[in-house]
């Protein structure tokens, strides 16, 4: 026999909230700072709550943290009570003639030094025309960000194009070229100018990106990879090791390479662009304030040509350096 939960009171609303923040923070502590109260408090409002909802939410030890099945299933269910609380707080705010709330913003690490990127443009212009929408932006993987859209713990974002649930759609917006590169105390280093054989590169071991989106920059390789990482800072650290080589951003390794601790490997076939887009659900279910976001974001950014992502592959490099 089920039992309906009675009525949500704002002590329930408080601590479903401390209860998001924690599984976002991933544990008491780190939360600590975030809500601005001390884990004692914390840990009582949270027993407060599993007594409220009759079930244990989590798990907390030496172990460290996690969330029981009972956990995860009630932060899901907190995500869409929060993302529809702020959607109708958006909408009274569209009738009355302002946008108010928060509007999350999923984005991919290592853009900001794009110069094709104009991001920051698009917060100005926003502000200016939702001057009271607090914008929070999330650094995130591409691979989470379907999961983060799906899940309403973000309405848009911007990352690279790749196939998406059919209920998210995507419109580009500007590029981002990709280059392979090696550290300076990596044997190629000193050979990084001359016209290396395609075969002597793809017998290299290589740092691959972990995301099911990067597959198509392991196709160059004749081996596994033999290095993982899960954002560009990651495989810049691998790359400087000297230990392996891997694609970034040609912006993110312009530090590096003007530095002297980092040089680009057949620049002229193993370069490529990648499209960046915004991503989103149909504008009909969008709130107002991701609408004005979008506009914006496709407003700073001019039209530019569709770009057909094609990584390099060894038998493509190899027929193009023999010609």
């Amino acid at each position: 026999m089920s039992v309906t939960l009675p009525p949500l009171s704002d002590v329930d609303f408080r601590q479903l909230r401390i209860f998001r923040t924690i599984v976002e923070s991933n544990g008491f502590t780190a939360a600590q700072d975030e809500l601005g109260i001390s884990r004692s408090t914390i840990s009582t409002q949270m027993s407060a709550l599993e007594t409220r909802l009759g079930v244990k939410l989590c798990r907390r030890g030496r172990s460290g943290f996690s969330l029981t099945e009972h956990g995860q299933k009630i932060y899901s269910e907190v995500i869409k009570l929060f993302a529809a609380a702020d959607s109708f707080r958006a909408e009274v705010g569209a009738i009355r003639g302002n946008m108010v709330g928060e509007l999350r913003i999923g984005v991919v690490d290592a853009m900001v030094e794009n110069p094709n990127c104009k991001l920051d443009r698009a917060i100005a212009l926003f502000h200016e025309r939702a001057p009271g929408v607090h914008p929070t932006f999330v650094v995130v993987s591409p691979n989470q960000i379907e999961n983060a859209l799906l899940s309403r713990q973000m309405e848009i974002a911007v990352m690279p194009n790749q196939p998406m649930n059919a209920a998210v759609q995507m419109q580009q917006l500007f590029h981002e070229e990709q280059t392979m590169y090696c550290g300076k105390e990596h044997p190629l280093f000193e050979k990084a100018h001359e016209k290396m054989p395609i075969e002597q590169l793809a017998e290299q071991k290589y740092a691959r990106r972990g995301y099911s989106v990067a597959l198509a920059f392991q196709s160059l390789f004749k081996h596994p990879p033999s290095a993982t990482a899960y954002d560009m800072e990651g495989l810049a650290y691998l790359i400087r090791s000297g230990k392996f080589v891997s694609f970034l951003p040609t912006h993110f390794a312009r530090q590096w390479v003007e530095r002297g601790e980092m040089r680009a490997l057949r620049p002229d076939l193993l370069s490529f662009k990648i499209a960046m887009c915004v991503a989103n659900f149909p504008q009909s279910v969008m709130s107002r304030m991701a609408r004005v976001f979008r506009e914006c974001l496709i407003e700073v950014h001019p039209t530019v040509t569709a770009i057909k992502t094609v990584p390099p592959t060894l038998e493509k490099t190899a027929a193009a350096s023999s010609q």
